[in-house]
């Protein structure tokens, strides 16, 4: 059975005060309207939490008592941490916070760097309904305190803003995911020729939301048929360099890593790419793409040369707990000339999550 939180959590979670920078500034507020003397007496980051979880065997200090009623007025100390009804639960909130002001923006980010959200981040569309964030300033972001890398992811996104690609409902979900490599675009090309043969090209347009230079991605290829050793090539447009390390070969799977030069920074993206050749299609027409990182687009681009007529075409989306979706209505496909063209198109998908694509076709006898 799982344990009820505290009090003390739910109230912060309805204040939007669950950040550990975000309590600290509003307890030397409200400690400077008691004692000057007892500013700067917060609780540490490992104590803030360890007050969050319940752990805590009785109370805090005196001082820390009288400033956290202070806080929440109504509430004794000895109250704030008692077990809370399930009625008041955070689980009953919204999963994230409104973030409305680029101070409340930089305390999500930094909160999230030192440490990632575990599990799944819920996303997607009209999860939030967040008021438009006012342009971040950061010269007061410095004073305040957060780090660099905070402001140069926050700094990055409010471009992404600027340019109208994402906007502010979305900026405040990836805020929740810094901590994250995000893959902003994902597209991914696949020609297959009349002989049966494949031409594969992956583009990815990636952002590094954590605090550490990103230098080396690791990634997979698999076919069911080939011509033997896959032959991976780094894409020259690529707006950083990329060497293809290969890890483990098998005539059908290859095991490899894009080492990135110069590394993609904390709050800096990078268009990077690869191609794949030797792969071949015999029988099962279909491919199944596993999403590595939080993904806001992925596109799957067929062209199926001399394929003949289409039976059917079908995708299915499938979600870290095996269970499955009908994506088939994200899909078209057409003919241009003798070939068939597929266009399949999935958006806010998650790690460990896959796509799969299908389709039949008639060919005319010879």
């Amino acid at each position: 059975m799982d344990t009820e939180p505290i009090r003390l959590k739910v109230e912060l979670h309805q204040r939007h005060w669950q950040t550990h920078r975000h309590f600290c500034r509003e307890y030397d507020r409200v400690a400077r309207t008691i004692d000057p003397a007892l500013v700067g007496t917060a609780p540490g980051r490992a104590q803030f939490f360890r007050w969050m979880s319940g752990e805590l065997k009785g109370l805090p200090y005196p001082h820390h008592c009288r400033i956290l009623e202070k806080m929440f007025p109504g509430f004794t100390a000895a109250q704030l941490f008692e077990p809370c009804g399930a009625e008041t639960s955070p689980a009953s909130s919204p999963t994230h916070a409104e973030v409305d002001t680029e101070r409340g923006l930089l305390d999500v980010i930094e909160d999230r760097l030192t440490k990632p959200a575990a599990g799944v981040v819920s996303w997607g569309p009209d999860q939030l309904n967040a008021p438009r964030l006012a342009e971040p300033d950061l010269a007061t972001a410095r004073a305040h305190g957060p780090g660099a890398s905070a402001q140069d992811i926050m700094r990055r996104l409010m471009q992404f803003e600027g340019v109208a690609r994402l906007d502010s409902r979305e900026i405040t979900q990836f805020a929740y995911l810094a901590g994250h490599i995000i893959d902003l675009d994902t597209r991914i090309d696949l020609h297959i020729g009349d002989d049966g043969s494949a031409h594969l090209t992956y583009r990815y347009e990636t952002l590094n939301m954590t605090d550490k230079p990103l230098t080396r991605l690791p990634r997979e290829l698999w076919f069911e048929h080939t011509d033997g050793r896959l032959d991976i090539r780094p894409l020259r447009d690529s707006t950083h360099r990329l060497a293809i390390q290969r890890v483990h070969d098998t005539p059908n799977l290859a095991k490899f890593a894009c080492q990135l030069s110069p590394a993609i920074k904390p709050g800096e993206s990078a268009q990077i790419g690869y191609s794949c050749d030797g792969g071949r299609f015999e029988d099962a027409l279909y491919w199944r793409q596993a999403v590595y990182r939080y993904t806001r687009r992925l596109t799957i681009n067929l062209r199926h040369a001399n394929a003949g007529d289409v039976l059917s075409c079908s995708a299915v989306e499938e979600h870290p707990d095996g269970a499955e979706n009908s994506a088939t209505e994200h899909l078209t496909w057409d003919y241009e000339g003798e070939d068939v063209i597929v266009t399949l198109v999935r958006e806010y998908l998650r790690p460990s999550q896959s796509v799969t694509l299908r389709w039949e076709v008639a060919r005319e006898n010879p």
